[in-house]
């Protein structure tokens, strides 16, 4: 497996401080990559927080591809590192960021289908041509490089790159994986930039991170940040956290890797162009709401039952894992949070946002069969609509067998679980949007559920889980959507150290974030 790598409060003041949403006004903060821009790092009595000071000498290095256009200094605190072996006047780091762009514009254009950036050859202060340009200037520790709209027609806009010019402190393995991580994520933002800036930090960020997996399987980014959804599948997939920049953004990648394993490689690619204004006769295509008719394209599908699927899916990773079932690498992806619950087990009132998983795990002790029932205990049909159910033995390393309820309410579809280890119930709401659905559960015995189902019988007005768990989306209400923040992400990234004390980057207000994260739910094998 992968090494895992996990956050620690490593210069977290200082990187709370800089963050991309500090409400203070004279504290400066790093610029998001759907706020446009009127200067260059090197433009002549700029403000930005990451530039050149004014007595720097910037030379550009044209990378061999011809397409992007580095900038740099080599004298100063924004001096790039001066190692040149072949000799040829330009630094190696300086080349070597030149070529990973080359690379990383290579896989997305050439392999994978997307756009190319748009050009600034139009703009005035465009670095020189229209080239993209990468500016390599000291983050000092607070950051390690963000994509940067400049201009923009519409929803689509032209933009460029700032880097950190030298990584020392930041301990990374190499330079160049630093740059791979770097450049691979954040210049996805630029190809994004190509269709369309206003899809919001989910979009934005999942398939950014999905990307840099595409583009190098061997960078620790993605393993590290789909936690930020396997920790949290009871939120709405379309629903960031609050804040600039949240886990759950850049965990949904997950979402996008099962897409591309499940239903074909180029999903990814088929959502974005879907994104764009005027596709497929919509003005204004919202990326969630193109999801449908893209599984129905795919494989006369749709997201109801996709999404079933990837709940599935989500249960076979790390010691479970399955390639025949699930993801081809799931063995080195983290576990999805479980809720341990009582046996027999009793929520009077759920609360089950719109395009969310709960999962539940129960001991089955000397139960030779257990299912569940849910349902609506006043006969209220909204209270389970679009809600699916899932049945998974867990048996050593294997879950097995999977079982989708056909009958919600009826409670006597069974499973064997006679000597299982656990029994996973997952509640799926499959809709897209609305109120969360406020069904009963019940999970046992099927004599177990029977009297829990007949003992709610006309109490659908109760409030509160009456369960070892209550439901509660994360400590939010996706039902508010004043409690939410679908602003874009800033595309910043901070440094992180590993439990081996391998310091890796990632996205600025991340590192804060994670500390309130709950603690991981889940179930250790015996």
């Amino acid at each position: 497996m992968r090494r895992r790598y996990s956050i620690v409060a490593v210069a977290l003041l200082s990187a709370a401080f800089t963050g991309c949403g500090s409400d203070g006004a004279d504290v400066p903060t790093l610029p998001s990559p759907w706020e446009e821009a009127l200067v260059r790092p090197d433009t002549p009595g700029n403000t930005l927080l990451f530039n050149f000071e004014p007595g720097d000498v910037v030379v550009t290095h044209g990378s061999t591809g011809g397409n992007f256009l580095v900038h740099y200094t080599t004298d100063g605190v924004n001096a790039v590192p001066s190692a040149d072996e072949n000799s040829n006047s330009v630094p190696d780091f300086v080349e070597n960021v030149a070529d990973v762009y080359d690379e990383v514009l290579a896989h997305y254009q050439g392999t994978l289908g997307f756009r190319a950036p748009v050009s600034d050859e139009n703009i005035s202060d465009n670095g020189g041509d229209g080239r993209f340009d990468v500016y390599l200037v000291d983050f000092n520790g607070m950051g390690d490089g963000n994509y940067q709209n400049d201009s923009c027609t519409g929803e689509i806009c032209a933009g460029y790159m700032v880097q950190e010019n030298d990584f020392v402190g930041y301990g990374y393995p190499t330079t160049t994986m630093a740059n791979r991580i770097l450049g691979s994520h954040e210049f996805f933002h630029a190809v994004q930039a190509a269709y369309d800036t206003e899809q919001g930090s989910v979009m934005a960020e999942g398939t950014a991170v999905w990307a840099t997996e595409s583009f190098d399987g061997s960078l620790p980014d993605f393993e590290y940040f789909i936690d930020g959804y396997l920790d949290n599948p009871d939120r709405s997939l379309d629903e960031p956290m609050p804040g600039p920049v949240d886990p759950f953004s850049y965990g949904t990648a997950i979402f996008f890797q099962f897409l591309e394993e499940r239903f074909g490689a180029g999903m990814v690619l088929d959502l974005w162009e879907r994104c764009e204004n005027g596709a497929n006769g919509i003005a204004d295509p919202v990326w969630f709401d193109e999801l449908d008719a893209l599984l129905s394209d795919a494989e006369a599908s749709s997201f109801a039952a996709g999404f079933v699927e990837f709940a599935s899916y989500n249960l076979l990773t790390d010691d479970y894992a399955d390639p025949a079932r699930s993801y081809a690498n799931g063995d080195d992806y983290p576990l999805v949070a479980i809720e341990p619950a009582a046996t027999p087990y009793v929520d009077e009132k759920m609360r089950v946002f719109s395009a969310s998983t709960q999962y539940y795990g129960l001991f089955p002790d000397s139960r030779a069969a257990m299912t569940a029932a849910v349902f609506s205990p006043d006969g209220d049909p909204a209270d389970t609509e679009g809600i699916f159910t899932l049945l998974a033995v867990r048996r050593g390393t294997s879950y097995d067998p999977f079982l989708q309820l056909t009958d919600l309410a009826a409670g006597s579809e069974t499973v064997d679980t006679s000597g299982a280890d656990l029994l996973v119930v997952a509640v799926i709401n499959t809709l897209q949007e609305g109120d969360s659905r406020r069904p009963a559960l019940c999970i046992g015995s099927p004599e177990e559920v029977e009297i829990c189902r007949t003992s709610l019988a006309g109490v659908g007005g109760a409030g509160g889980a009456g369960g070892a768990s209550g439901a509660g989306g994360a400590g939010i209400d996706p039902d508010d959507p004043d409690d939410t923040d679908d602003s874009g992400g800033c595309g910043c990234r901070v440094t992180g150290r590993s439990t081996e004390d391998v310091r890796l980057p990632f996205l600025l207000g991340l590192l804060a974030l994670a500390l309130g994260r709950r603690r991981r739910r889940h179930w250790a094998r015996p």
